[in-house]
């Protein structure tokens, strides 16, 4: 059985979907691959082992404009499932301009997501950078803050039962691939095989995603993820709105990403087909 490491920095939907999918349907056991999750958070890139795969690829995006080799050979989720929360009394992005917005540590994507969701707005509130949702949420909730950034940890609908407001969705004026599947370019030059394999097993997953038996994507979001069965259809509508059927975004798009997040990062832009590559991906009929 062949070993591999797949690397994240938030155990939620938005990150680990297909991955939860094919750990419970069997896809992975039956390609002779066991998957080790690994908290790449704190983990710089030359301690990770080999055959680690990386399924953050808004991540893999800042690392290759920073000059880093990269490939994104999957992208799962291209509507980055991010929202900002008004604590209860503000239900409108122009109610915290003065106020403080919890969000995500200053090199997080997130973070940088945020800013410009701001900037779109015209707003600029005081920005606390916090170590988790679990952390910013409750700075919300006490109204230790005005507003906070959450990711798909907490759905919308449970947040909603704190009597706090959506006031945006990230992924509604952002397209960007933020996860799926990313690598070294060392390992995408070393292992075709065992890339081609994770590539299908994903694209199987994905297809539990969009069918209408929901049987396979209710025992994950359930199981894997603790999600209540009361309210699973309006979750699944959303995932089905952020997700990415096909496994791959096109050039365009991709390019359109690119140079946001490095005029964001205040950086070079990179063309798009030096970091993605989709050759993997299998036509189904």
């Amino acid at each position: 059985m062949r070993e591999v490491h797949l690397g994240y920095k938030a155990f939620d939907v938005h990150e680990l979907l297909c991955h939860g999918i094919a750990e419970t349907g069997g896809l992975y056991a039956a390609a002779d691959i066991k998957v080790r999750l690994l908290d790449t958070t704190f983990m710089p890139d030359e301690a990770l082992p080999e055959n680690t795969f990386q399924v953050g690829c808004g991540a893999a995006l800042a690392s290759f404009l920073a000059g880093q080799r990269r490939k994104v050979v999957f992208v799962a989720c291209d509507r980055p499932m991010f929202w900002l929360y008004g604590r209860p009394g503000i239900d409108d992005i122009t109610h915290i301009a003065q106020g403080r917005v919890a969000t995500f540590p200053e090199a997080a994507p997130p973070a940088k997501f945020l800013k410009k969701l701001l900037a779109d707005a015209g707003v600029a509130p005081g920005l606390i950078p916090c170590r988790d949702d679990v952390s910013r949420l409750a700075l919300l909730s006490s109204g230790s803050v005005d507003a906070a950034l959450l990711s798909s940890y907490f759905m919308p609908a449970e947040v909603r039962q704190r009597e706090c407001s959506e006031l945006a969705f990230v992924g509604e004026s952002l397209r960007l691939p933020t996860t799926g599947l990313a690598v070294t370019q060392e390992t995408f030059e070393a292992e075709p095989e065992l890339i081609a394999q994770m590539v299908g097993i994903y694209q199987q997953a994905m297809k539990s995603v969009f069918q209408d038996d929901n049987s396979l994507l209710c025992a994950t979001l359930t199981g894997l993820f603790g999600m209540p069965k009361t309210g699973l259809d309006q979750t699944i509508d959303l995932i089905r709105n952020c997700y990415n059927a096909f496994g791959y975004t096109c050039d365009a798009a991709l390019q359109i990403s690119i140079d946001a997040m490095a005029a964001n990062m205040q950086l070079s832009t990179r063309p798009a087909g030096e970091l993605y590559e989709f050759k993997y991906i299998k036509s189904y009929n």
